[in-house]
């Protein structure tokens, strides 16, 4: 029987399989174990080489060679090497290179840099145009991924019959003009390695497998060399395999190969490559040898096989085709395990559970629910595998929550690690030292220094709209004295700190050389080398090359570099871009320390691995299996002409992964109903599982794919809703605070006590949370720097001498709106209207009686006693006139709409009565008290208009009696805000706010009203 034979044993065969659902790698360390007496001769295998696909199958084979010996003793360990199966991270195996005199190997950023260069020779000889080197570099990319599946063919690629196919078939211009395109792996390219002595990296591990064979063969390796878990889908795997096969110690050892295929089948698969058997069938055809040829795995190494499960899943992954007949193949599939297909189903499904969750969040949950849960269990080991890198670091998060820490094995991109963000930054940065976005951004970076000195420029330098045109501009602007210290938010010692730290910027940016901002183009090596002194002077010591990141970024660093000796210079932008795009696709391993029980793996690196719990998540179509990515210069229907590999080969891998651990003892399957906020299709592998259940258990199959875990939905659901619906009947989400000051408040504004009164929880924000409005950066002028503007070139208008014409005032305000921030094509595009109020503005002031005294922008106040404690009340007037006759007129000016006489009348715009209050009480500063004769408002805008309020329309508009009523209304509204129940409402009289004044969000309004859209600004 082909269980009493025994590996490496005379007459033994070569080929041996383990079957799906068994612990591979614990399998072959036993057996080996066993069969060289490891625990008596523990360097047996001190001189074998064994070969496995990749570096954590690797380690993995180690810990359980050593674990055979019970946990005790010394091991002198074989010499286990990655093979790498379809994997283009594993470089061609050292040890096989240095057998062969072989031309060096050329890097695969070189190799980039190389192919971009030639897309653009094409690209300029062909259109007479310059590529852009973003546009080269995708192209390189494409053109390389094309290199790769030529060398995973079995044949040389056939490129000189690719004119006479593009001649002979009907082709729409565009492919015409894509198949010429690929002259240049066809031509260039190899003509290229030619001149250069260099060998293309992948050709080269296909030249060093057949090296490694022809050693062999020349001298063969008296101790055992081992290929064990590859399915033998490269060339190079394939060769090795053949040149084991003949060695007296070799051994193959293939995944989960189905040896009991019928010979219709065999055929059929190998016809079909997306059917997890194809690589395995092709593999033993390349070998020269038969399913009958190949033995099982000593039984005894194995746990219990699961042959139910495998066959259920081997049929869920045939080709359509072949499941046509599906009803027959089940009641032939039960007929050789001697039972029926309910049978069949009810003994595949055990330990199977298949679930449907609501999103990928909720997915996340349940995988990370799962994980968990396997910790109740002594000893219990789970993992969850998923294609899915963004579901993985979901769950990884989750589990985090619950002080697990348990890091998704795949890494993840450099560009989301502390050091490649900083690089990244660093690149955009460069292209304009001074733009306060940039700035703003790298200056917050964990690793920079003085990040407290940049948190001060960001809050008062650096908002609203942009003054500078570099660094040492910024400076000046930060130090220049500021005219209106009244509002100001820094202290001068805050403001010299600021622009002596934005000065020590500078210079440390000129002696880096990465002030990109004049430059038209620049040389990528030259480039990214300023842009690391750079990062390196701005950072703690020694950050950011510390670490796994920074090692990381001095990699991409040396990419770049080398990928730029081949390239044309950039713009600054295309540089930042072309180093965002390379932080985002290389991945990197931190280095986290694994959890001991629990695992996150991808599907490469859970080959060969094992778990007492495996959780498959992302399980909907195009994730997993994953799309097959469209060709950009080949028509698929030229592929098998040339001799090129079918790209659903690699859906063929994929589904031997899934089956390798879908037959694994406790699997739960998991998909999303919606992805992305779009409805989702699960995973064929699920809809053909769950056909053949249905038709085997009619009445029960879906509760028989439910398994053991049911209830997760509704598991995840709870988790998520927790804390849902536990509020207070009477609990409203509309906030009311009441807390404040004692005596709170002291003093205000004119302006504010309108604020008051339409939005009392934003006084509320600033007065007792001290939170205030940031502009936002780079943003327009805002209406409140305009106006300031305008007020002050009309106050130098006045107070300066010399002549006082509409030109000098043009030229005062082009000087204070330009000071403002207001770009030089907006004032000269809006010239001729400021010049038009300008000269309206000369016509009304010769008409002003000011007889008595003129005074501008004047800071007036007036005490009182309001429930018992003192009260201020302020106000900055734009304009006061002194008439012949003693009496005041106040004026303001507005450069937007001013208050109509009704919103005075209903005491919502108190503005003007309450500075004629202060007036009448003498309150401004050198203008006696005396009786308010006008209220004016100028709109100083588009169509200047002045207008007196209440002018001979209403008799409560009068100056006396609308600053009675003001003085009233204060007193009262004072009163209230100092009494023990009064709440600070958002924008109770919604229909008088003009606008948001910026803690809407805050407020979160758009959770309680329908005034407002996400909390946004939807004010008239």
């Amino acid at each position: 029987m082909a269980a009493e034979v025994r590996p490496f044993a005379q007459g033994a065969s070569k080929v041996w399989t383990i079957p799906p659902g068994t612990d591979f790698l614990g399998s072959l360390a036993r057996e080996l174990s066993k069969s060289f007496d490891l625990c008596n001769r523990p360097d047996a295998l001190a001189d074998a080489i064994i070969y496995v696909p990749n570096r954590r199958s690797a380690r993995a084979l180690g810990l359980a060679l050593f674990n055979t010996l019970g946990g005790g003793g010394t091991l002198l360990p074989p010499d286990i090497r990655a093979l790498g199966d379809l994997e283009p991270d594993e470089p061609p195996p050292v040890a096989e290179a240095s057998h062969a005199a072989l031309a060096p190997v050329l890097p695969a950023t070189k190799q980039l840099g190389v192919l971009a260069q030639l897309a653009s020779v094409f690209y300029e000889r062909e259109y007479g145009r310059r590529l852009p080197p973003a546009a080269a570099i995708s192209s390189a990319r494409e053109l390389s991924r094309l290199l790769e599946q030529a060398a995973l063919g079995e044949a040389p690629v056939a490129w000189t019959s690719l004119p006479s196919l593009v001649t002979q078939a009907e082709l729409a211009v565009h492919w015409e003009d894509s198949t010429r395109f690929l002259s240049i792996i066809t031509e260039m390219w190899p003509q290229w390695l030619k001149e250069n002595n260099a060998a293309d990296p992948f050709e080269r591990r296909r030249q060093a497998a057949e090296a490694m064979a022809a050693a062999w063969r020349a001298s063969p390796p008296v101790a055992p060399v081992i290929i064990a878990g590859s399915t033998g889908a490269t060339p190079a795997g394939r060769q090795l395999m053949r040149a084991a096969c003949d060695l007296p110690l070799g051994l193959v050892v293939l995944p989960g190969l189905d040896t009991a295929l019928s010979d219709k089948a065999r055929l059929s698969v190998e016809k079909s490559p997306s059917h997890p058997q194809h690589a395995l069938v092709r593999t033993l055809r390349a070998l020269g040898l038969s399913l009958a040829d190949v033995e099982d795995w000593p039984a005894d190494a194995s746990p219990a096989r699961n042959t139910a499960r495998r066959k259920l899943v081997y049929e869920a992954l045939a080709p359509a085709d072949d499941t046509a007949d599906w009803r027959e193949t089940l009641e032939d599939l039960a007929r050789e395990s001697g039972t029926t297909p309910a049978g069949l189903a009810r003994d595949a499904l055990e330990g199977l559970s298949v679930i449907e969750l609501p999103n990928e969040a909720a997915e996340a949950d349940a995988a990370a629910l799962l994980l968990r849960g396997a910790l109740e269990t002594a000893g219990s080991k789970a993992a969850l595998v998923t294609p899915d890198a963004g579901l993985a670091r979901r769950v990884s998060a989750r589990l985090a929550r619950w002080g697990l820490s348990v890091p998704p094995s795949a890494g993840q991109p450099l560009g989301r690690t502390q050091a490649g963000s900083l690089i990244a930054l660093c690149a955009r940065w460069a292209g304009d030292p001074a733009d306060p976005v940039k700035l703003s951004a790298v200056l917050k970076h964990p690793f920079v220094r003085d990040r407290a000195l940049g948190d001060l420029i960001d809050m008062h330098f650096l908002r609203g709209p942009r003054r500078w045109a570099s660094l040492d501009d910024l400076a000046s602007f930060i130090e220049a004295p500021r005219e209106n210290k009244r509002h100001q938010s820094f202290t001068v010692d805050q403001q010299a700190a600021a622009g002596a730290f934005v000065r020590r910027l500078a210079s440390l940016v000129r002696e880096a050389g990465s002030d990109f901002s004049a430059a038209e183009t620049i040389r990528i090596d030259d480039g990214v080398m300023r842009i690391a002194v750079l990062a390196g002077a701005i950072s703690e010591t020694p950050l950011p090359w510390a670490g796994e990141d920074g090692a990381g970024a001095s990699t991409l660093l040396q990419r770049l570099n080398e990928m730029g000796e081949w390239l044309a210079p950039v713009t600054p932008m295309e540089l930042a871009e072309l180093v965002e795009t390379e932080c985002a696709s290389l991945t990197l391993s931190l280095g986290e320390p694994e959890h001991p029980r629990l695992s996150i793996w991808g599907p490469l690196e859970a080959r060969l691995q094992s778990a007492h719990l495996i959780v498959l998540a992302g399980l909907n179509e195009d994730v997993w299996p994953e799309k097959t990515a469209p060709d950009s210069f080949l028509p698929r229907r030229f592929r098998e002409p040339l001799g090129l590999p079918d790209p659903d080969q690699r859906l063929g891998l994929s589904a031997h992964d899934f089956a390798q651990l879908a037959c694994s003892p406790r699997v739960v399957m998991l998909h999303a109903a919606r992805r992305d906020d779009a409805p989702a299709v699960a995973s064929r592998w699920v809809w053909r599982l769950r056909t053949l259940v249905k038709g085997a258990l009619p009445d029960a199959g879906a509760s028989i794919l439910s398994g053991e875990h049911g209830e997760l939905p509704a598991w995840v659901h709870e988790m998520q809703s927790d804390g849902i619906g536990a509020l207070a009947e009477d609990f409203k989400a509309e906030p009311r605070p009441t807390r404040r000051p004692s005596g709170w408040p002291k003093r205000m504004s004119v302006t504010r006590i309108d604020r008051l009164q339409r939005d009392p929880y934003s006084i509320w924000a600033e007065d007792v949370l001290g939170l205030r409005v940031l502009d936002p950066m780079n943003g327009p002028v805002q209406a409140n720097l305009r106006g300031t503007a305008v007020h002050k070139a009309i106050e130098r208008f006045e107070d300066e001498p010399g002549p006082k014409t509409p030109d000098v005032l043009l030229d005062l305000l082009g000087q204070e709106l330009r000071k403002s921030g207001e770009p030089e094509t907006d004032w000269l595009g809006r010239q001729a209207i400021w010049q038009d109020v300008a000269a309206w503005f000369d016509g009304w002031r010769q008409g002003r009686d000011v007889s008595g005294g003129l005074h501008l922008e004047i800071d007036g106040e007036v005490e009182y006693e309001i429930a018992g404690q003192p009260f201020v009340l302020s106000a900055q007037a734009d304009r006061i006139e002194i008439g012949a006759n003693g009496q005041i007129t106040i004026v303001d000016f507005k450069t937007g709409n001013a208050p109509s006489d009704p919103m005075v009348l209903s005491g919502f715009d108190q503005q003007m009565p309450l500075q004629a209050l202060i007036a009448q009480k003498g309150g401004f500063k050198g203008v006696a008290a005396a009786p308010v004769a006008a209220l004016e408002y100028v709109e100083f805008k588009g169509k200047p208009v002045a207008r007196q309020i209440g002018r001979g329309k209403s008799e409560e508009l009068t100056p006396e009696k609308m600053s009675a009523r003001a003085e009233a209304g204060l007193q009262k509204l004072i009163a209230a805000y100092r009494g023990p129940g009064a709440a600070f409402a958002s924008a109770p009289r919604v229909q008088f706010v003009k606008y948001d004044y910026g803690f809407n969000l805050l407020a979160r309004r758009a959770e309680w009203t329908s005034d407002t859209s996400d909390g946004e600004d939807v004010y008239d």
